[in-house]
């Protein structure tokens, strides 16, 4: 039976990016399971190469270490909807209920609450290195202007959040759908996933380089590309960067 990682933690008051910091001891041979946290990134990434705002020690901004070697390379995407499907089950746990903006952009209604960088390694068939960033507003009650849309468990419940226990619960939560994983449970996350996601199966507004159009989402395909419906009944498939949410 496939045995899940035991966490191990390292909290920084500060450094550049968990994501650069933990990827750094995972290319140093450190085990899977290992969770770099910081009260503070100087350099925090998001996706699209923006960056994540977070105020000091009001938020969880954290990367985890996996090594995901049963998984082949053309499955990568599987990670991304594991991860974020834990994020999902943690939000619900504490009765706030969330869907996944594809690919893995966590989100309360129009408002986003979490975010999802994933970069992976491999020199196989098979994926070597999972560093798994995420970062969660927790405490934070004002949000930089130029951020659109921005929410925290604070501002939805009025309640407040320590970093060092929403982590190892979040952990906890990562662990059972990691597991699932590995025991090639793949359909049940891929199933999970699909009926979590933001805007599925209604019309709404997009853009891409081909300028604004309306399209539902029909489908995610096992790459990760996300499968829209025009109003023509077209179905086109699409990556990550090459198609806009308009919000």
């Amino acid at each position: 039976m496939d045995r899940v990682f035991e966490p191990q933690y390292i909290w920084l008051e500060s450094v550049d990016s968990t994501n650069s910091y933990c990827m750094k001891l995972a290319q140093e041979g450190e085990q899977e399971g290992l969770a770099v946290a910081a009260f503070f990134q100087e350099k925090g990434r998001g996706q699209r190469g923006n960056t994540w705002e977070s105020k000091r020690g009001e938020n969880l901004t954290f990367s985890l270490l996996l090594r995901p070697n049963f998984l082949r390379v053309e499955e990568q995407f599987m990670i991304s909807k594991a991860i974020a499907l834990s994020i999902c089950d943690w939000l619900k746990n504490n009765k706030v209920d969330a869907c996944v903006k594809w690919p893995n952009d966590i989100y309360i209604g129009e408002k986003k609450i979490a975010g999802v960088l994933i970069e992976n390694s491999f020199s196989t068939p098979f994926l070597d290195v999972s560093i798994i960033g995420i970062g969660i507003n927790l405490n934070q009650v004002v949000f930089s202007s130029n951020i659109p849309n921005p929410i925290s468990m604070t501002l939805l419940t009025g309640l407040q959040y320590r970093p060092e226990v929403v982590l190892s619960e979040l952990v906890v939560s990562i662990q059972m759908r990691y597991l699932q994983l590995q025991c090639g449970l793949k359909e049940k996350i891929s199933e999970d996933y699909l009926k979590s996601l933001y805007r599925f199966q209604n019309f709404y507004n997009y853009s891409s380089v081909d300028g604004f159009f309306k399209a539902r989402i029909t489908g995610i395909k096992p790459t990760g590309e996300i499968i829209l419906e025009m109003e023509d009944g077209q179905k086109k498939s699409f990556g990550f960067k090459e198609i806009a949410f308009e919000i």
